[in-house]
């Protein structure tokens, strides 16, 4: 099985500078201290005025070490979000509830040169994706809107927190449109109306335009976020399949600018 396009996008995010090299450092205020003067990421969750729990911060996805048995070869140590390679990584590969169609784009995906992967040409990942990638994210949260802020691409996204329905019969877009509600110390976020132009996952997962994602957000304490995702795609899949994302505060970091198509280079290889 080849993988060009997996080791395309994601050596890529990896040589994006980190933040802390620019930024200088100041401590996220919802976050104490230890008696030595660093970060408590294992102190209580942090409130908001509102009691809610405060998602805000500076975040990025959990690394392991690349599976060997994903069957992709890259030259180094590295490591990755799990579920940014793959989505179903927690289930057998023989019980992934592939439709047909998606089953077949799968694996002839999984043969090529990733030449058609949107990544290579600097497209937009789109969700689910981007909460998984290995650069950070940041949320920004207020009583009625949370915004977060994607470092890859530079881009944003809104979740509607002031009761308004979802969107019926939407125009399709990379990022869906997002509306939630809390549930107890959870944040849970439906969202709909995505295009069928980008993948789950760098593996190559397909999507249609029917899928209604379901995130539920939670901080366990005040350094570790989980963002469990679940997929009902019936346009792709035959039956919902649930996730969980983990993710580690970068308590003195923020956000650099980054654009793929500053300086790209990938497009005329693929001509």
């Amino acid at each position: 099985m080849r993988s060009s396009a997996v080791v395309i996008l994601a050596t890529a995010l990896l040589a994006v500078p980190t933040a802390n090299a620019q930024w200088a450092q100041a401590l996220h205020p919802s976050v104490p201290r230890t008696r030595a003067g660093d970060a408590n990421l294992s102190a209580p969750a942090p409130k908001t005025r509102e009691r809610k729990v405060d998602l805000s911060g500076v975040w990025l996805a959990d690394r392991v070490p690349l599976p060997k048995e994903a069957g992709l070869t890259v030259e180094g140590d590295l490591q990755f979000p799990p579920h940014f390679i793959n989505v179903t990584a927690d289930i057998p590969p023989e019980q992934v509830p592939f439709q047909p169609w998606a089953a077949e784009l799968f694996q002839q995906r999984l043969a090529s040169t990733g030449d058609d992967d949107p990544a290579a040409h600097c497209k937009p990942s789109g969700l689910p994706i981007l909460n998984a990638t290995p650069v950070p994210l940041k949320i920004v949260q207020t009583p009625g809107l949370v915004v977060i802020l994607y470092e890859e691409n530079t881009v944003f996204r809104q979740i509607f927190l002031d009761g308004r329905k979802t969107v019926e019969d939407p125009e399709p877009r990379f990022m869906g449109y997002s509306t939630g509600k809390w549930d107890g110390d959870e944040l849970v976020v439906d969202t709909v109306g995505f295009n069928d132009r980008h993948r789950l996952d760098a593996m190559g997962h397909p999507i249609s335009e029917k899928l209604h994602l379901t995130e539920r957000f939670r901080r366990r304490d005040a350094g570790h976020l989980e963002i469990e995702t679940t997929i009902d795609d019936p346009g792709a899949y035959t039956k919902p399949f649930t996730y969980t994302i983990k993710s580690t505060l970068m308590p003195e970091d923020d956000l650099l600018e980054y654009f793929c198509a500053e300086n790209e280079k990938d497009a005329q290889h693929y001509q």
